[in-house]
């Protein structure tokens, strides 16, 4: 796997622009990560919940179901399992941007990590649905394909097709959410334990190390250039702490 340095926007940019040239008008996928040790895989496979994940989606569906009125379809899996997401329950899916901004405020915003690099993980995501024998296409989550993929969250013992088994695919968000259109979301959905950096070939996955000691240059750039809390999390309660920070520091 290629990973480069990247110490500022215009470093960012200049190593997008290479990719760009590679790859012509195909889609690039960006995701941050703040510690740049931490492995692709969703957290569903992180910790001790990974063996009640059937448990956790059934319940959540259960609990929201009582509490209100505009659902999902009880079979829809790719909005329940968007809505798990977007909540902070842990699943099997990994959240992309196409924003390199966006990605580069994921892996800084907190910046409590003083001691490790943080990271933008960049995909090429059609060359990973190719290489798993989904073809050369990204999917929107709710097509039959990816609604496969998320059956196992929902169902146990569910006897899959042998092309749904052991594999992870690349989709776009569809659901009606100004935070995933804010976020310029898609997903990578897991039917397998196996980390994305395990299986991509240096054509699919690059990594964009950001040393600790840029992190804070970089991150004022990113604010610099509109990517605050409240664009990323277009709600009152972000706009106020925006409005907070704006007289503050």
């Amino acid at each position: 796997m290629i990973e480069v340095q990247i110490n500022s926007i215009n470093n960012l940019i200049d190593e997008i622009k290479k990719l760009k040239d590679m790859y012509g008008k195909q889609p690039i996928w960006f995701r941050g990560q703040e510690n740049s040790n931490w492995h692709l895989e969703p957290s569903i496979f992180r910790g001790k919940l990974r063996q009640k994940e059937n448990y956790v989606t059934n319940d959540f569906y259960i609990y929201v179901k009582q509490i209100e009125n505009n659902t999902p379809n009880k079979d829809n899996y790719a909005a329940w399992m968007s809505l798990m997401q977007h909540y902070g329950l842990p699943t099997r899916i990994l959240d992309w941007s196409s924003s390199p901004l966006v990605a580069c405020y994921f892996a800084l915003e907190r910046n409590i990590d003083k001691e490790n690099d943080a990271c933008i993980w960049v995909l090429i995501p059609r060359r990973i649905n190719v290489q798993e024998g989904f073809g050369e296409f990204v999917y929107p989550i709710d097509a039959y394909t990816v609604q496969q993929m998320l059956l196992p969250a929902f169902k146990n013992n569910v006897m899959l097709e042998d092309k749904f088994m052991n594999k992870i695919i690349a989709c776009h968000s569809v659901e009606k959410d100004l935070r995933m259109y804010s976020q310029q979301s898609s997903f990578t959905v897991h039917n397998s334990p196996k980390k994305l950096e395990d299986i991509c070939d240096d054509e699919t996955l690059f990594k964009f190390v950001i040393p600790c000691e840029s992190k804070e240059k970089l991150y004022e750039s990113v604010n610099i250039l509109g990517i605050s809390t409240s664009f990323i999390y277009p709600d009152m309660e972000h706009i106020s702490k925006d409005v907070i920070k704006k007289y503050t520091e």
